[in-house]
């Protein structure tokens, strides 16, 4: 497969300007370029303010950019669309349904049978492992769990991508290290692209197969990062441990002002 085929989005020269009472506006994003392998998994790290979430919301088609291009599969994205699922901090279930119709929602809107519905869902939440919690509500399920049917809810649709907005970042650090485990497999099993915005860079150098590490405001790239680890990996292991210092130092360096908020 030539390396042409073998992309799924790409960003050209994207920017993106909120307005603001200051006629230039508020600049988000300054001429981002951007490219994603099928099956990759990209990790973006930046300090808070860098525009991490506009560009999700624009590859999620949330958002348009004010200038330049976004592409999947070579295609201009004009839309939103199921074949990007955004996963994002908050869970946003619903407390009135139990975790099983949580997670058949979404095919219910798109007029999906019932026998084949109920036969997804179940799946899904077979490979994030609540089988066991199908039938509980929202205020019986921890942090973690509450994700996890996220991601089912996610999954269940049968995406290309997967987008996912600091979505552990609310959790304690024991919980969110047995997320990392959970969806380095689904990863592995599903072969998603995912793309995974956080700015804990450790997180990143645990889960990555590449890092982009976005600059503070307005965001730009300052360097990207090809993660060569065995995998699995751990949040511990020295070599994440040194990835990920050198990738703060790189940010450091570039705006010592901004350091305390980049967790290593």
């Amino acid at each position: 497969m030539s390396a042409a085929a073998a992309e799924k989005l790409s960003l050209h020269n994207v920017s993106k300007v909120y307005a603001s009472a200051n006629r230039s506006g508020i600049i988000a994003l300054s001429e981002v370029d951007l490219h994603v392998r099928v099956g990759e998994f990209l990790c973006i790290v930046g300090p808070s303010g860098c525009g991490k979430s506009t560009l999700l919301s624009i590859l999620a088609g949330l958002e348009t950019p004010t200038s330049g291009s976004v592409l999947m599969d070579g295609l201009p994205i004009q839309k939103a669309g199921t074949e990007r699922v955004v996963i994002f901090q908050e869970p946003a279930l619903f407390p009135w349904l139990n975790v099983l119709d949580n997670v058949e929602f979404g095919l219910k809107m798109k007029n999906i049978p019932y026998p084949e519905r109920r036969e997804k869902a179940l799946q899904a939440l077979e490979l994030v492992h609540l089988s066991q919690f199908q039938d509980a509500y929202v205020h019986q399920l921890s942090g973690g769990m509450k994700q996890r049917v996220a991601l089912a809810r996610g999954l269940v649709l049968d995406p290309e991508i997967l987008l996912m907005d600091e979505p552990f970042a609310a959790l304690d650090a024991q919980t969110r290290d047995s997320l990392h485990e959970e969806l380095s497999r689904i990863w592995a099993h599903t072969k998603k692209t995912i793309i995974f915005v956080t700015h804990n860079v450790r997180e990143a150098a645990r889960l990555g197969d590449r890092i982009l590490l976005l600059s503070a405001h307005p965001g730009t790239v300052l360097n990207e990062f090809k993660v060569t680890l065995p995998r699995p990996r751990f949040i511990e292991d020295p070599g994440v441990m040194d990835l990920a210092r050198n990738i703060t130092a790189q940010l450091k360096s570039r705006h010592r002002e901004i350091a305390p908020e980049v967790v290593i």
